[in-house]
């Protein structure tokens, strides 16, 4: 075996270092979805039946598309080691039309009926006045 000479302590000889571990095979599924599968429809299927009932007066913008609810059992568990981050029970989104009063008064409408903790808002540098 060849000997590995370096004035960084990194790439010493030590042998521990050395060491390689045998990786296991992961249990991980690549299975794409079935060709039928349309994710969008069932989302939003699930998002209008919550919203019925938990909010029915937002129902208007939920059955036209620009109000989706996604609950925390949609997306999965933060890892272990985000011990910083607080996962949300449910991700509310609003789709807007920049320069429309009828989008400012639907994201207003939704703010005062779901009352979150945090309101995150998308903007681009080139929509700037």
């Amino acid at each position: 075996m060849e000997t590995l000479k370096s004035t960084f302590s990194i790439f010493t000889t030590n042998p521990f270092l050395l060491a390689t571990k045998s990786l296991k095979p992961s249990k991980v599924s690549i299975k794409p979805p079935p060709p039928d599968f349309d994710f969008r429809t069932e989302i939003s299927d699930d998002s209008v039946a919550i919203i019925t009932q938990t909010h029915p007066e937002l129902l208007d913008l939920a059955q036209n598309g620009s109000l989706v609810l996604i609950e925390k059992s949609r997306y999965g568990p933060v890892p272990a080691w985000r011990t910083e981050f607080v996962e949300p029970e449910a991700i509310w989104l609003v789709g807007t039309t920049h320069i429309s009063q009828e989008s400012a008064v639907d994201v207003e409408r939704v703010v005062r009926a779901v009352k979150p903790d945090n309101v995150v808002v998308e903007l681009c540098r080139s929509r700037q006045v």
